[in-house]
């Protein structure tokens, strides 16, 4: 295998993404507009998932407002499960690649409680060996910064040369950065894709 590590983002590759995302499924279920939960998103989340605020105590502050009428743990809970659907085909191709050789990571901008629900279900080689999450790291993969500690927690260069490193992420932008970093990075659109690229 050409390559020693893989770095595989969370939504839009390994969960499923569109009509499949908690503001989506919440909308859907409970008739809560998406636009009363856009500010939201815009505006304290970005916090939560740079570490600098609990997603609990921002969703306390708006859920109200939104007309959701159970508790926040409830809304959270929904979200970790509901609104976190797993792609298990991707998920068993990591499994082969793990098998072939490769250690496989996660890497995700998300807020605390998802990053270890993520961990939880996925990580301690199941078969990601870590998930890296930007609430615990402090920043975001549009940061170099990122992909230095991520780089530096597997090895560095004397373990994992960067051209060994495989990044795969559904935005330009983080792959844009990944490949600045000197790592090689694809953006996904699909698993037969992704088959080809590393075949």
């Amino acid at each position: 295998m050409r390559y020693d590590v893989i770095l595989c983002d969370a939504d839009g590759v390994i969960v499923k993404a569109g009509e499949f995302m908690f503001s989506q499924q919440l909308s859907r279920e409970y008739g809560i507009p998406i636009e009363k939960m856009l500010p939201f998103f815009k505006g304290s989340f970005a916090l939560c998932s740079l570490g600098q605020a609990d997603l609990k105590e921002e969703l306390a502050k708006v859920i109200g407002g939104w007309g959701w009428t159970g508790t926040v743990d409830e809304l959270v809970e929904y979200w970790l499960t509901k609104g976190t659907q797993f792609d298990a085909e991707v998920i068993e191709y990591i499994g082969e690649l793990k098998r072939a050789g490769a250690r496989c990571y996660i890497t995700t901008d998300n807020e605390r409680y998802r990053g270890e629900f993520l961990k939880e279900k996925l990580g301690d080689g199941k078969p990601f060996e870590e998930v890296f999450y930007s609430a615990k790291m402090g920043v975001k993969k549009h940061d170099l910064g990122f992909f230095q500690a991520v780089h530096e927690t597997i090895g560095g260069d004397q373990e994992v040369p960067k051209t060994r490193v495989l990044f795969i992420d559904d935005d330009q932008k983080n792959v844009d950065t990944a490949k600045a970093f000197g790592f090689d990075a694809h953006f996904y659109t699909n698993l037969p894709d992704l088959k080809n690229l590393i075949a």
